[in-house]
């Protein structure tokens, strides 16, 4: 059946609202709900290829938790150099790192190397202190990884009291890859310093190696 001889089989009033420029109302009826369906399409592919990525990470949260009491401290005494946070001495327990974005998996037997390139000599103390390594999934955002990370990491001291758990996570730059890096550290004594977030060019300024007094 041709347009003409569909139009014929039309009631008349409605051949008559089409003469008289309905037209236009149906194309741009049709157009809006064209439109939609568009959008709905694009929705639909979104959330099948982005967030669907997405939600098995988040859904899997207890898979990435970690109760950091359980975490050995590290019977070796400092060896010459030690690491500072805020000039306050600490131990290595735990070593977070993530890709960013849709970089490839890390190499969990590389994060010293890694940590070397963050803060020269980072990789000695590391290999010193023996802290638990854990490589997670990529993340999209230095904040998204920072909450992850205090989220995941269950101190035994309650919030708002003196404790020796020092939590420092944010994004770090290994040439021009990105990569975040969380650290749970043991201080040398109870504090109030509680959670670091970093950005790129603070590392450097908040860790530091000093020689250790003998």
């Amino acid at each position: 059946m041709n347009v003409d001889e569909f139009l014929n089989h039309l009631p008349p009033g409605v051949r008559a609202f089409l003469d008289q420029g309905g037209w236009w109302v149906v194309s741009i009826v049709g157009g809006l709900l064209g439109l939609v369906l568009f959008f709905q399409i694009l929705r639909f592919l979104w959330r099948k290829t982005f967030a669907g990525r997405r939600r098995p990470f988040l859904e899997s949260d207890r898979e990435f938790e970690v109760n950091l009491a359980d975490c050995p401290l590290s019977a070796a005494p400092p060896q010459d150099r030690h690491l500072t946070v805020y000039h306050l001495p600490v131990r290595m327990r735990l070593v977070v790192v993530a890709p960013v974005g849709r970089e490839d998996d890390l190499d969990a037997t590389a994060v010293e190397k890694l940590l070397d390139q963050v803060i020269p000599g980072l990789g000695d103390i590391t290999r010193w202190d023996h802290p638990r390594i854990r490589v997670w999934p990529a993340q999209f955002s230095n904040q998204g990884f920072t909450i992850a990370l205090h989220r995941r990491l269950h101190k035994p001291d309650p919030e708002g009291k003196p404790s020796r758990w020092i939590l420092v996570a944010g994004r770090a730059h290994i040439g021009r890859l990105p990569v975040m890096i969380g650290l749970a550290l043991w201080a040398e004594k109870p504090n109030m310093i509680g959670q670091v977030n970093l950005e790129p060019h603070q590392w450097l300024d908040v860790l530091r190696l000093q020689r250790t007094e003998m």
